[in-house]
């Protein structure tokens, strides 16, 4: 399955939601019935679109450092 296109992918609040869905769904909080990649852009497209978020969640995120 094609992943969708997403602005947000490759930045903070990406991290976050994607983060705080999985810990979610792991703890059977909630389910997703969808790939979450869907679930996590929509997420975020609604959080930057009602300015919900702060600037600096649109940062790139960093990359791991390498321990």
């Amino acid at each position: 399955m094609k992943l969708p296109a997403s602005e947000y992918r490759d930045t903070v609040l990406w991290s976050a939601v994607q983060a705080i869905l999985a810990e979610l769904t792991t703890t059977g909080e909630v389910a997703i019935h969808t790939a979450p990649d869907y679930a996590i852009a929509y997420i975020c497209h609604e959080l930057v679109a009602r300015k919900a978020i702060a600037e600096a969640a649109l940062a790139p995120r960093r990359p791991a450092k390498d321990s």
